[in-house]
């Protein structure tokens, strides 16, 4: 039977096969990082907590080469953050969620290597030669939104939160839940943030989208990703300003991407 023609149930078992093989992948890695628990958490998870993260690093490098403000001047932290569990499993919980999402981004590649696996035999022979370089661009759009997230834009929030205070009676000291949180909901909402011209080039090669549609109407999507941006960030000015500016290069990539796939495809 042709594969393109089978039937729904067909489908279905085999979008079921598709995702115990990411399944799998995620435990196993997941299991690598249970493993190295002193590596993931002290020096990755909690790296962002402390005064010698390399983020404040370069930052008080570029402060002093440009603005001539010296180390002791400009600091994001007085000392290292102070993180309380107050849950009797709270550490327990942290620890096997904070794996699994670690296992899903480790094992990214292969799950989105399955997703294409999946949707390949859809497409024309055309479009399959092509297979090696998608699979690269998702991959490296998907790894570089996790590095901007845990970099760039975990060190800010934290710094906001750290900072900002009503008042000097109450002392800043983050529960863990939350600060996981923070790390955990930055790192993959900007991972999948990356993955816009991955999408606009399939929106494209469907005929959903165009390249004269991203273009009339970039205005409106300029207020639609400073609305995201809003929505990601605490809503501050910098937090929100440091998600939109890749925003705004990943959509004019977008529309670069679709205009070569119309152009190909005319």
């Amino acid at each position: 039977m042709d594969e393109n023609k089978m039937p729904f149930w067909k489908h279905i078992e085999e979008l079921r096969k598709h995702i115990i093989h990411c399944f799998c992948a995620i435990i196993i890695a997941m299991i690598i990082l249970m493993n190295n628990k002193n590596i993931i958490f002290d020096c990755i998870i909690f790296g962002p907590s402390k005064t010698d993260f390399i983020t404040y690093r370069i930052f008080y490098k570029l402060t002093n080469t440009f603005l001539g403000v010296h180390l002791n001047s400009v600091s994001f932290f007085s000392q290292n953050l102070e993180i309380q569990n107050r849950q009797i499993f709270g550490q327990f919980h942290i620890y096997m969620w904070t794996c699994f999402i670690g296992g899903f981004i480790l094992s990214f590649p292969y799950v989105f290597y399955e997703f294409w696996k999946f949707i390949k035999p859809a497409l024309s022979d055309k479009e399959k030669k092509y297979s090696v370089g998608i699979l690269l661009m998702g991959s490296i759009l998907f790894i570089l939104g996790v590095l901007f997230g845990y970099f760039i834009l975990c060190p800010f929030l934290i710094h906001f939160g750290y900072s900002f205070k009503i008042s000097h009676i109450p002392k800043n000291i983050f529960d863990l839940s939350d600060y996981i949180s923070l790390i955990i909901h930055s790192v993959l909402s900007m991972g999948i943030l990356f993955l816009f011209p991955f999408f606009i080039f399939f929106l494209t090669k469907m005929e959903l989208i165009s390249y004269f549609f991203l273009k009339k109407y970039r205005k409106h999507a300029f207020m639609i990703l400073l609305i995201i941006a809003s929505a990601i960030t605490p809503g501050d000015i910098l937090s929100t300003i440091i998600v939109l500016i890749p925003l705004l290069i990943l959509y004019q990539v977008s529309i670069y991407i679709s205009f070569y796939v119309n152009k190909k495809t005319s």
